[in-house]
């Protein structure tokens, strides 16, 4: 639903605006006062799409207001109302990122009309577009989460010649948001090519990045182009940057410098047209300062420095996540129960969404279930939450696996028939049955593997008498 926040210290007029954005099905707020806007921007509320705001307010400045709310909501489009109109204001008020200056008192309102319809058509569809992008390159969150705000910023720094530097937590979804960036970039028809500076030896990264000529050195038994070159007319994408050592970052700032570079072996100078977009967990300032990573690679590298917040500063963005990743995993046949996303949301998340999926993908490995409950997630992520852990008893833990084992077994049977037309019902549970005898047999045979021949303990262990063993052994 289309979102309107209206901020006039009049009442006639926050009415006038209330009862004409509704009528247009949009979800109003009012705000009479300054303060009422800090309180509502300090709340975790949903994004707007469109603010109208009065210039002069007793406690506050409209244009102060217009920057706060820009910052939050980016992807919000602003009008500036006023009865002091002057040149320099509304030049302000634009230049502060507001689409237009509206003068009250309003007398052309099939004018107002028509500038409100155009802005909130092209916002709604805007944010629609933003989303269901974000979505196709795995990047999930809720309206009110930071990551709007995020994503709007990165969708515009898209389409601009300008490298990113991207920083966060490890697992946060650093190349997600980078494929994000080439993907709506004037460069996604051109290939979008990452290395991981950490993950290759030093020895080795200099000919990954720039290739060799046949010869180079041992082992190079043909040219070979290296991420420059393929990455040509597209995006390059360093991630763990922080991780270069002293001669690559050397080398990089060459090719950031003049966009040419030489294969190992070889004297020809090449050119590579390159966007870069560099990703790091480390504070990258905090390195230059310990002499760990040079300044003027860096100055290079964050044309634009975007943060990527961790998991436990979105809470609301786990459940979506969750339930998204289990439906594109698993065909959408397991669901997360309302207690299970809770006590997701509450646990601190160090390894960000990485984590997340690993933990849904053991969980759903042991339990296989159709319903993700709290007492299917690790007992780590339970304490956390202070939800109440029951201990399962190796007894419970058999009979389960047991259980489990012999649903399969008959969903299997049965999928395997195809029909039951001439089908010897009796000698299909003959067979069935016969399996008992082989199944008790191969447990006491692991039995007294484990007991060393021992049937008296075996007997003891397995509840049984020494008759029935033999019996089950089809001794005499």
């Amino acid at each position: 639903m289309k979102r309107a926040l209206v901020v006039d210290d009049e009442v006639e007029v926050s009415s006038f605006f209330k009862y004409f954005l509704e009528s247009k099905n949009c979800d109003v707020v009012v705000a009479n006062s300054g303060r009422e806007v800090e309180k509502l921007l300090f709340q975790q509320v949903p994004a707007f799409h469109l603010a109208l705001i009065d210039l002069k307010m007793p406690d506050a400045d409209g244009l102060d207001l217009l920057a706060k709310i820009k910052a939050k909501y980016p992807v919000c489009e602003v009008f500036i109302m006023t009865g002091y109109s002057t040149v320099k204001s509304a030049v302000s008020a634009i230049q502060l990122g507001a689409r237009d200056y509206l003068e009250k008192p309003f007398d052309d309102l099939d004018h107002l009309e028509k500038m409100i319809d155009s802005v909130l058509v092209n916002t709604f569809l805007k944010e629609e577009k933003l989303n269901k992008t974000a979505k196709k390159y795995g990047i999930i969150f809720s309206p009110e989460s930071p990551m709007q705000k995020l994503l709007a910023l990165a969708d515009k720094l898209a389409r601009k010649a300008i490298n990113i530097l991207i920083e966060g937590e490890t697992g946060t979804g650093k190349e997600l948001i980078a494929r994000f960036i080439h993907g709506s970039s004037l460069r996604s028809e051109y290939p979008f090519v990452g290395i991981n500076c950490g993950a290759i030896p030093e020895s080795l990264l200099e000919s990954e990045l720039f290739g060799h000529e046949k010869g180079a050195f041992s082992g190079a038994v043909k040219n070979r182009k290296g991420f420059f070159e393929l990455a040509d007319n597209g995006t390059l994408f360093l991630d763990e940057i922080g991780e270069a050592s002293a001669s690559i970052q050397v080398k990089l700032l060459r090719v950031l410098e003049t966009g040419e570079f030489m294969r190992i072996g070889s004297e020809e100078i090449r050119k590579s047209n390159v966007r870069f977009i560099s990703a790091t967990n480390r504070n990258l300032e905090r390195e230059v300062n310990n002499n760990r990573f040079r300044s003027d690679l860096l100055y290079r590298l964050e044309g634009v420095k975007l943060f990527i917040p961790s998991l436990r500063e979105r809470p609301e963005d786990i459940p979506l996540i969750a339930q998204h990743y289990l439906d594109k995993k698993y065909g959408g046949h397991c669901r997360l129960d309302p207690d299970t996303a809770h006590i997701l949301k509450t646990y601190h998340w160090p390894g960000n969404v990485r984590q997340l999926h690993n933990i849904l993908n053991q969980t759903h490995a042991i339990h296989d279930c159709k319903r993700l409950t709290p007492d299917h997630l690790p007992k780590y992520l339970l304490k956390e939450s202070q939800y109440p852990v029951r201990e399962t008893s190796f007894e419970m833990r058999t009979a389960e696996f047991i259980e489990k084992e012999a649903q399969q077994f008959v969903q299997r049977i049965i999928s395997g028939l195809g029909t039951v037309e001439n089908l010897d019902l009796k000698k299909v549970l003959k067979r069935i049955r016969k399996m008992e005898g082989e199944i008790g047999r191969k447990i006491i045979e692991k039995g007294l593997s484990e007991t060393k021949g021992n049937r008296k303990l075996l007997s003891e262990k397995l509840n049984i008498t020494s008759r029935t063993l033999r019996y089950i052994l089809n001794e005499k």
